[in-house]
């Protein structure tokens, strides 16, 4: 894993897919956990779980290694 600053309050990740599946596991167990106990914060994190989901179903095809 990889981490770097884009810019303020911006930071680029590179990740390996089981590494991105481990933080969106953590991400959304924290979520249902959050549920009972702060709606609004429960909330912002279903938010950014929602982002996510959106844009992994815009992800084109796994690249090929071979190129």
């Amino acid at each position: 894993m990889r981490l770097g600053w884009d810019r303020p309050g911006v930071v680029r990740a590179t990740l390996k897919v089981e590494e991105l599946a481990a933080l969106v596991a953590g991400a959304r167990m924290a979520a249902a956990a959050l549920a009972g106990q702060s709606a609004e914060q429960a909330a912002e994190l279903d938010r950014v779980l929602v982002g996510f989901d959106r844009a992994v179903a815009h992800l084109g095809p796994v690249p090929d290694p071979a190129r």
